[in-house]
């Protein structure tokens, strides 16, 4: 069932008191829909599409959620128009814009292609939520770094340089947001740039474990446990994979967790370089500051 106006409700034989009972659920002021429908993003975005004027598309954060990308929450529908109009409705947020939109279809809805929506929210997110933005993006094979990059290059909007430094960070395979950010943190102070998604296989040829970040040749690898790991019998299995690896394919781990990342940056990042410099690949000395915009540092690390 589709959303519909008080007036299709109506004409279809629903009185303004049924309309208001617990049989039906108001989406936005001028639209409901049976109350049996799960309230799912895609039913949102028809009704905002449904009340807007011609040419809307759905955009920015919407657009992202649609196309499978991870954002961090923001709870109205976004559109986007090639004119000026006039929409004023409590959970839709209007964006105008002069340059052509990249029109798509998206579960039978007008999106914006995921490059483009990548390059609209530099504008919004933070470098590192953009970068995780484009990870996931690659992840759900909607999209490749090279395009994003590409995209980003070409663009003569606003918030270009944004969106170029996100998209040279963006790679493959990338599991988490977590997983996004740790390697970010690396990154930027200047440590070797980490392999993501590390498979061993076996003799047939087929892959039996996966590590999150690591150096295939010198066999260290970074991973982060995020809460999950903490669950039923999960820290044993990765106690035992760890352990395994250890012993017969001589991998070294460093483990880090919510707290390594989000807390204390500056204390993980000298273990991780502490960790490279005892493999014997070389760390620049003094390590880059350039981290420190981006991250939060506990000033009781400095004490």
């Amino acid at each position: 069932m589709q959303p519909f106006t008080p007036d299709e409700a109506r004409d279809g034989g629903v009185s303004r008191t049924q309309l208001r009972s617990k049989l039906f659920r108001k989406i936005f002021h001028g639209m409901y829909i049976d109350a049996r429908i799960p309230d799912t993003l895609v039913v949102r975005s028809r009704a905002a599409l449904r009340l807007a004027a011609d040419g809307a598309v759905l955009s920015h954060w919407t657009a992202a959620r649609l196309w499978g990308g991870v954002v961090p929450e923001n709870a109205n529908i976004h559109l986007s128009f090639m004119r000026d109009v006039r929409l004023r409705i409590d959970g839709i947020k209007p964006h105008r814009f002069r340059h052509r939109l990249h029109i798509v279809r998206r579960h039978g809805l007008p999106v914006t292609g995921p490059e483009q929506t990548f390059v609209h929210l530099a504008r919004f997110l933070n470098l590192l939520d953009l970068v995780a933005l484009g990870d996931s993006l690659v992840r759900r094979e909607v999209t490749t770094p090279q395009a994003l990059l590409a995209y980003a290059m070409g663009w003569e909007g606003q918030c270009r340089r944004e969106a170029v430094a996100a998209a040279r960070l963006v790679r493959e395979r990338v599991d988490s947001v977590p997983e996004t950010k740790l390697r970010v943190l690396f990154v930027l102070a200047g440590l070797p740039e980490p392999e993501v998604d590390i498979r061993i296989h076996d003799a047939d040829g087929m892959v039996v474990f996966r590590l999150d970040l690591g150096y295939r040749r010198a066999k260290l690898a970074f991973e982060y446990d995020g809460r999950w790991h903490d669950e039923g019998d999960q820290p044993a299995k990765d106690e035992e994979r760890r352990q395994y690896l250890q012993r017969e394919e001589g991998w070294t781990f460093e483990v880090f967790v919510a707290k390594d990342v989000f807390e204390t940056p500056e204390t993980t990042i000298e273990r991780a370089a502490t960790a490279l410099e005892s493999m014997g690949i070389r760390v620049p000395r003094p390590l880059s500051d350039a981290w420190r915009p981006h991250f939060r540092c506990d000033t009781a690390q400095a004490a």
